[in-house]
């Protein structure tokens, strides 16, 4: 018989082991890197660790079943953050994102460079972690990430999703109406032996299904994410996604505060004025009834001028559109009182668009369908936020009487006629499918569209996914530069400028196509920004030669050195050096190179007259 004490042992390891072997279990999946990984952030590879960027997997977290599953924007940002660095983040889903644009849309590159003339002496990142079909349950589950990369502000724009984005209570991704249990969800999906046994129940499931669709027959985004397809005003499934917005603004703004970090939330805006309800449109019959009564009278009140009784009417249309694409009226409400009670700062958005928009109703002169902006609005919408920051006096370094004109700051977006294209193919393949028609209407845009020119076949491919942006872009670059349209391939080289201001090559090019033009003068500044990202044989060479035309001698001849030690077999750079050298009146530089040069190229053109002239005949 076992005593007391051994007893007590043999139930402590009873009951440990369990723990114990879920423990090795963890281990050795870590060890395996089960399941990959998902941060937040994560470090190019590209950068040597210098630099940080939106994790590339991310998105997985809120869709594990998808292979190419939504991310957020590239934008980089320093891993050590410098002394004079003013760092924000932002939060929210496709609209905060930019779509359907390519990312220099974004408000938050507005945002940022508004910030960066108010604060020249300071580095400014504006960090764009806007997810597709995400909801607020990717706000809370960001924010201690977010916090260790120790943020100088949050700006949010997300609820439009709330419903239908992943995880929500209307998604095909939900898990119910009980946000705390959503949130534990995504905090155990830290642990391999949970995603281990979380895939393993999801393959139980789809062999039980053995449930396949061909590629023609894939649903669009909006219809994949869409489980419930009828949400009631004041219902269940409406109360309970109210709810689970304001629970998770809640604790979103709670820990921001806690940490002493400024938050920059804005309501919501939707298209009122031009977009039927989706129900209607989507074939709902009697179900949409109400909604179609409420905007029909109010598009009647507006032909009669009535635009304060239109408006109340069109909101109303809004909330009664039981297929949930746009946020309810109730979740500004939400947004301005949780601002209020954890000391945010509101950003009246929706307020800014219907001052902009005609007869003070937000429509199609902002709004592309039913939310995302078009150019013109994101500029509005990033506008907002920085006059909000402007007016919250948080930066109290920032000179904002420094800022230009909010035209200026749209032009800086960089957009191109090709960019507008690729948005109006995103658009066109979203609303010739569920919820703007009915299933029995859709129409397969991608599949029958045919371009009608070069750069209208590359942005229909890039929003097919056949090519990247970047790729498409450098495309069309070089096909203006081959039929001689400079001014239109520099436009181009601007937009991947600003996308990758950490990159030379788009710099170079664009001064290398300015001076095929022969406009030395605005090649400059290219060349100057190109050397100072990543100095190259071409790039200081092509300076030299500028400075050298401009009689500037003493910089012709640093940066025409600079070239050589980049490329010492460069013969055009050796010639040049030669002359620069004459020019500042040094002959015995001047002949010492011209003799390199002999060395290393005896029949390059024009030397034998320079040495001549130099005075050398060499052997």
């Amino acid at each position: 018989m076992l005593s007391a004490r051994k007893r007590f042992a043999f139930v402590v390891i009873a009951l440990a082991l369990p723990f114990l072997l879920l423990g090795a279990l963890e281990l050795s999946l870590r060890a395996g890197d089960y399941g990959g990984t998902s941060p937040l952030f994560e470090a190019p590879p590209a950068f040597g660790g210098r630099y940080l960027a939106p994790g590339e997997h991310v998105g997985s977290r809120f869709f594990p079943s998808e292979q190419f599953p939504p991310t957020p924007p590239n934008d980089l940002f320093l891993a050590d953050k410098p002394a004079h660095g003013l760092r924000i983040f932002a939060l929210g889903e496709s609209s905060a994102a930019g779509f359907p644009y390519p990312p220099n849309a974004m408000f938050t590159r507005l945002v940022a460079d508004a910030l960066g003339d108010a604060i020249p002496g300071d580095t400014v990142e504006v960090v764009n972690l806007g997810i597709a079909a995400t909801n607020s349950y990717a706000l809370v589950d960001f924010v201690d990430e977010i916090l260790e990369q120790k943020p100088d502000a949050i700006l949010i724009y997300s609820g439009h999703n709330e419903y239908y984005g992943a995880l929500g209570v209307g998604s095909t991704e939900s898990l119910g109406a009980f946000p705390a249990f959503v949130r534990l969800y995504l905090r155990l999906q830290r642990l391999k032996t949970f995603l281990l046994l979380r895939n393993a129940i999801k393959g139980a499931l789809s062999l039980a299904s053995n449930q396949s669709r061909s590629d023609e027959s894939s649903p669009s985004r909006m219809e994949s994410v869409a489980r419930d397809q009828r949400i009631d005003f004041g219902g269940t499934a409406y109360r309970a996604g109210s709810r689970q917005y304001e629970t998770n603004l809640a604790i979103v703004l709670e820990k921001f505060r806690d940490a002493g970090v400024p938050v920059f939330i804005g309501s919501l805006v939707s298209n009122l004025r031009d977009q039927r309800p989706l129900a209607l449109l989507s074939g709902g019959g009697p179900i949409a009834r109400p909604a179609q009564t409420a905007f029909d009278s109010a598009s009647q009140h507006l032909d009669r001028g009535d635009s304060i009784t239109a408006k109340t009417l069109f909101e109303r249309a809004r909330d009664l559109d039981v297929v949930r694409f746009r946020a309810p009226g109730e979740f500004n409400s939400i947004v301005k009182r949780l601002a209020e009670k954890y000391s945010a700062h509101y950003v009246p958005v929706a307020e800014t668009f219907a001052a902009y928009s005609r007869s003070g109703i937000p429509g199609g002169d902002l709004i592309l369908e039913h939310v995302h902006p078009n150019s013109h609005g994101y500029a509005l919408l990033g506008a907002a936020y920085v006059t909000a920051i402007k007016n919250s006096g948080v930066l109290k370094n920032a000179d904002f009487a420094r800022l230009r004109s909010w035209s200026d700051y749209a032009q800086r977006m960089s957009l191109t006629e090709f960019d507008e294209r690729i948005a109006l193919h995103e658009v066109q393949t979203v609303t010739t499918r569920w919820p703007f028609v009915p299933f029995s209407g859709q129409k397969d845009y991608r599949g029958t569209y045919k371009p009608a020119n070069k750069m209208d076949s590359l942005a229909f491919f890039v929003s097919r996914g056949g090519i990247t942006w970047t790729e498409a872009k450098s495309q069309l670059a070089e096909f203006y530069l081959q039929s001689g349209k400079i001014d239109e391939a520099v436009k181009e080289y601007d937009g991947l400028i600003r996308n990758f201001p950490h990159s030379e090559p788009p710099l170079s090019l664009a001064a290398k196509a300015l001076l095929s033009a022969r406009q030395l003068d605005r090649a400059i500044p290219y060349l100057e920004r190109a050397i100072s990202v990543h100095p190259t044989g071409y790039n200081t060479f092509a300076l030299g030669v500028i400075a050298l035309r401009k009689r500037d001698a003493a910089r012709a001849i640093g940066l025409l050195e600079q070239s050589l030690r980049i490329a010492p077999r460069n013969p055009d750079a050796m010639y040049q050096l030669s002359l620069a050298y004459a020019f500042a009146k040094n002959a015995e530089a001047a002949q010492s190179t011209a003799l390199k040069l002999y060395q290393l190229a005896p029949g390059y053109p024009g030397l034998s007259g320079w040495l001549a002239t130099l005075g050398l005949q060499p052997q």
